[in-house]
C-alpha cells in the first residue's frame, strides 16, 4: 500500500543538450516494482534556501557526474505539476525545467546518489532527437520527444497536471 507523501516539492529538471542537440536521460527504475523502467530528465528537489540553478548544478553532478557551470543554465521554460508513486510512496512536484547547454562535455566526477537514488538510477544516455521521436520508450515528464525540438526554437511550455505511473 502505497504511504502518503508531504506537501508539493519544488523540483528543477535540465533539459540537458549537446553541441549536436543530443539530450542526456537517465535510465531509471522503481526497486519496489519490478519491470517499471523509464528515462528521465536529470534534476531533483531545489533544497530549502537554494536557487534553482544552484540546485540543477548540484543536481547534475550528484546524479550524471558532470561539473557544469551555472552560466550553461538557461531561464525557465518548462513547467508541469505532477503526483507519481515512487518506492510506495505517493509524491507531489512542482517541475521546472531549463534547458542547459554543454559545449562539449565537461569534467565529470563519481555520482553521489542519495539513498532514494540508489538502485534507481541504473544509467545514463544521450539521445537524438530523431532517436526521441522514434522511441517506444517511457519517459518522465511523459512528452519529452515533444517538448525538446520546442524548448531549443526558445519556446516556454506550461503542460497541465501529470499523473504519471
Amino acid at each position: 500500500m502505497a504511504q502518503t507523501a508531504g506537501p508539493l516539492r519544488l523540483s528543477v529538471k535540465g533539459f540537458v543538450v549537446d553541441s549536436a542537440d543530443r539530450l542526456l536521460l537517465l535510465d531509471c527504475a522503481d526497486p519496489d516494482r519490478p519491470g517499471v523502467r523509464w528515462w528521465e530528465l536529470p534534476g531533483g528537489g531545489v533544497e530549502p534556501g537554494e536557487g534553482e540553478v544552484a540546485a540543477l548544478v548540484r543536481e547534475l553532478l550528484e546524479e550524471t557526474g558532470l561539473a557544469v557551470e551555472p552560466s550553461a543554465v538557461g531561464p525557465l521554460q518548462w513547467t508541469q505539476d505532477s503526483t507519481f508513486l515512487f518506492r510506495s510512496v505517493r509524491r507531489w512536484s512542482r517541475c521546472h525545467g531549463r534547458l542547459v547547454r554543454l559545449r562539449e562535455p565537461g569534467p565529470s566526477v563519481a555520482t553521489v546518489l542519495t539513498d532514494d537514488e540508489q538502485g534507481s538510477i541504473l544509467g545514463m544516455r544521450w539521445w537524438t532527437p530523431a532517436q526521441l521521436a522514434a522511441a517506444d520508450e517511457r519517459f518522465f515528464p511523459r512528452r519529452v520527444p515533444e517538448l525538446l525540438p520546442r524548448l531549443l526554437a526558445g519556446q516556454r511550455v506550461d503542460e497541465p497536471f501529470d499523473a504519471w505511473d
